[in-house]
């Protein structure tokens, strides 16, 4: 059975205060320092005191044409949906066009009407 480590809001506080004084260059070794268990503990701590600014951060670089690529990929996924959307409510409608007639024309126990 696996204990449950508690921390104390003030060992909490300490190990966020550490990192804003550059103690420690990322929330995982200052993990790794006080052999904190959970890859995300001290992140936790870091975002529950508003210290989000010593998180580390993605930062990309796309130049025009990554931009614009992306943005006419999005375009094209949602042109491709509405179609396939179509064409599924087109199936639908032809096979309730197809019933219709076969109905009208008595042949619903027929082979031909149930192989649409």
């Amino acid at each position: 059975m696996k204990d449950t480590i508690r921390y104390s809001e003030s060992f909490k506080q300490k190990v966020v205060s550490e990192l804003s004084k550059g103690k420690f260059p990322s929330p995982h070794e200052a993990s790794k320092a006080y052999g904190i268990a959970g890859s995300s503990t001290v992140r936790a701590w870091v975002k529950k005191y508003g210290r989000t600014d010593l998180l580390p951060r993605v930062i990309r670089v796309e130049s025009e044409n990554d931009r614009n690529e992306v943005e006419d990929l999005k375009r094209k996924i949602k042109e491709l949906e509405k179609t396939v959307t179509e064409l599924a409510v087109s199936e639908v409608m032809h096979k309730a066009y197809f019933d219709i007639v076969c109905d009208q024309n008595g042949l619903n126990s027929s082979s031909k009407c149930n192989t649409y």
